[in-house]
């Protein structure tokens, strides 16, 4: 089913002059805008809750060795310094001139010589310039990765990295083992997923692992062609869950905007739309909440007996 299919198939609750694409009327306003909204908070729900083949792909995150710059603008007690920072180095650890203990570099604005950093710490030096090191323990992931999945290996290895539950867990517990966290942080206004490690790195490290990803938001070139006619982009999800799931999700994301809502003479077969449709709905959501054929299975192993030695039955 094309994506125009699927709108279609939504714009037939409306008046009869709403339910052409390209829109002609001039009574009541374009309802195409609202359900292309609709269809991509239905994207976004499917995108969270669907099975893992649907939305996962190989991604990896790339943290790079210490490296220096030269900052200025620091002040005894200052919480920001200016400096040529590259993008890379919003979250990570920084030795800033003068202080015997490392800082962190929680956003950063603007750019080249004159980018600012805003810092986790007051600077407890009275250096106001100098060399700075960036210690990489922080990469910021791809815009589209909502979930990391375990493993996280080292690229090209079996050895993997224990997850933390928090950042306190992330350094709570003495462990050589390499420990990550995921945590969701601002820069530059743009809010982003972020790799932490339990330490920095000494040299580039890649780490390799699978991530369910955010598919592509749907534009109004994915509806209709400048002459009006159907470009023929499909629903993006997999074929058996267009009808099943993603229309009854999407029509009850779709009765909930203006140009539904604003129905004045409603027939009496809308009344009765909504709350079939909202149960659809419903029963959609629970069904992808199950379909998970390759996720965590709800099963837990128990002790067992086993013989020891002499013959007996222990635990």
């Amino acid at each position: 089913m094309t994506l125009r299919q699927a709108i279609n198939a939504m714009l037939r609750y409306l008046r009869p002059e709403q339910q052409t694409i390209p829109f002609t009327g001039t009574l009541y306003p374009d309802p195409l805008p609202d359900a292309l909204d609709a269809c991509n908070a239905a994207l976004q729900q499917i995108t969270a809750l669907a099975p893992l083949f649907a939305v996962k792909q190989q991604r990896s995150a790339y943290f790079r060795a210490p490296s220096t710059l030269t900052v200025s603008g620091l002040e005894p007690g200052g919480m920001t310094c200016t400096g040529h920072f590259q993008p890379w180095s919003a979250g990570c650890w920084v030795q800033l001139p003068g202080d015997s203990a490392m800082n962190r570099i929680l956003s950063l604005s603007g750019s080249g010589e004159a980018t600012i950093a805003t810092l986790q710490f007051p600077h407890l030096s009275t250096d106001t310039e100098g060399s700075a090191t960036i210690n990489v323990d922080t990469v910021e992931l791809a815009p589209d990765i909502i979930t990391v999945l375990d493993p996280v290996r080292y690229r090209g290895s079996l050895r993997k990295l224990l997850a933390a539950n928090s950042r306190e867990d992330l350094t709570a517990h003495a462990c050589n083992e390499p420990r990550y966290f995921i945590e969701s942080a601002q820069n530059n206004g743009h809010v982003r997923l972020r790799m932490m490690l339990s330490g920095y790195v000494l040299a580039d490290t890649v780490f390799e692992f699978q991530a369910r990803t955010a598919l592509r938001p749907l534009t109004i070139a994915d509806v209709k062609n400048e002459d009006g006619s159907d470009p023929g982009t499909p629903v993006p999800v997999p074929a058996a869950f267009v009808e099943s799931i993603f229309l009854p999700v999407a029509t009850d994301l779709f009765f909930s905007k203006p140009s539904f809502t604003n129905y004045d003479t409603p027939g009496p077969h809308n009344a009765d739309a909504v709350q079939l449709v909202r149960e659809q709905a419903k029963t959609a959501l629970v069904l992808l909440e199950q379909m998970r054929p390759q996720g965590s299975k709800p099963v837990s192993l128990v002790p067992g007996w086993c013989l020891s030695a002499k013959g007996r039955m222990d635990w």
